[in-house]
């Protein structure tokens, strides 16, 4: 299901104090509105503040995106940003709302509903005040920046995966076990593989995380059949938990760790020896130029290739609305990691 999309933000006057807004059912609101059509989703904000409040603004980083129930059977999507002033701050009340409040972000009123609240949790946390500026939550020194990068990073596999398989499902089963020109020679024997490889990595990595000493015959574990799932339907659900377990493996990682040997017995081959950080990206780099592939023969179906670069710019927030939606996801629990 498709939902509208309402970009909010949130703006502190010079004194420290949140910008609310009453609405026609008396609840308190952040500032924003409705994308306009071709309109991104800063400039619509920038806008529409400006409409509403009459103050100019910069518009900073996301926050927060989550469904939100406006009245019984009805429900919006919204985006939360962080938002600067870019001049000076003397607020005129438009004809959309009732009211103009000013709150410290720890005494904010009753009738305020918990998304914004939650948002104006994340930019007090955060506390953002340039768009020009480094983004305030990412450490500049040393310590955790690279483990905080690979958890993006394997968000962001988990949502491209996410996406082409949404696309792969469109496929009847003759299409998606059709012969193709690529490396492998459909898209089903390349999504198998994309999966079987996810296994065989990800096991190795969680085995030296508890101690435990590299699998003792990975060929049979996970090659031992070229397609293990036969349909899009049982793939899907399979590469979401694979994706899950390398979430969660990243978001235990420390930077003082990376260096840590990964040790995979290949049998005959002898043992294969690499840091966490360089299996890591082996591993996304081996999804990336599988997805390629798969992203190339859905050309050539009935079912067209999906946008898979759309993670990582704040400002395409709205474009992630529905993948996050599916997945269970915010905005503000990835970008905070």
């Amino acid at each position: 299901m498709n939902y509208p999309v309402s970009v909010k933000g949130v703006l502190a006057a010079p004194d420290g104090r949140i910008a609310l807004l009453m609405n026609e059912r008396g609840e308190w609101e952040l500032p924003g509105g409705r994308l306009e059509p071709g309109e991104s989703a800063p400039g619509c904000l920038a806008r529409e503040i400006e409409e509403e409040l009459g103050v100019t603004v910069a518009v900073g980083a996301a926050l927060d995106s989550y469904l939100f129930e406006v009245v019984p059977g009805k429900s919006v999507f919204i985006v939360t940003y962080a938002c600067m002033l870019a001049g000076g701050f003397v607020p005129v009340l438009s004809h959309e709302h009732q009211e103009v409040g000013l709150f410290a972000p720890d005494a904010l009123p009753a009738r305020l509903p918990q998304g914004y609240r939650a948002s104006i949790a994340a930019w007090a946390a955060a506390e953002p005040v340039s768009t020009l500026a480094p983004d305030p939550k990412v450490d500049t020194g040393s310590a955790g920046r690279l483990s905080r990068y690979l958890v993006w990073q394997a968000y962001n596999n988990g949502w491209a995966n996410h996406r082409l398989l949404r696309a792969c499902a469109r496929l009847s089963q003759g299409e998606f076990v059709a012969r193709r020109s690529a490396f492998f020679p459909s898209i089903r024997a390349t999504l198998n593989h994309i999966l079987t490889v996810d296994w065989f990595y990800i096991d190795a990595l969680e085995r030296e995380a508890r101690g435990a000493p590299p699998h003792p015959d990975y060929v049979s574990a996970f090659f031992a059949v070229d397609e293990p799932l036969a349909t899009c339907t049982a793939l899907w659900p399979a590469q979401r938990e694979s994706d899950r377990r390398l979430i969660a493996y990243c978001q235990k990682l420390r930077d003082a760790e990376l260096g840590r040997v990964v040790a995979i017995d290949r049998g005959e081959a002898g043992l294969q020896q690499d840091t966490r950080e360089r299996l890591l990206a082996h591993l996304f780099q081996h999804q990336v130029h599988h997805r390629g592939q798969v992203h190339a023969m859905l050309s050539s179906s009935p079912v067209a290739p999906p946008q898979l670069d759309e993670f990582y710019a704040a400002g395409e927030a709205p474009l992630r609305v529905q993948d996050f939606a599916e997945l269970g996801w915010r905005e503000a629990e990835i970008w905070s990691t």
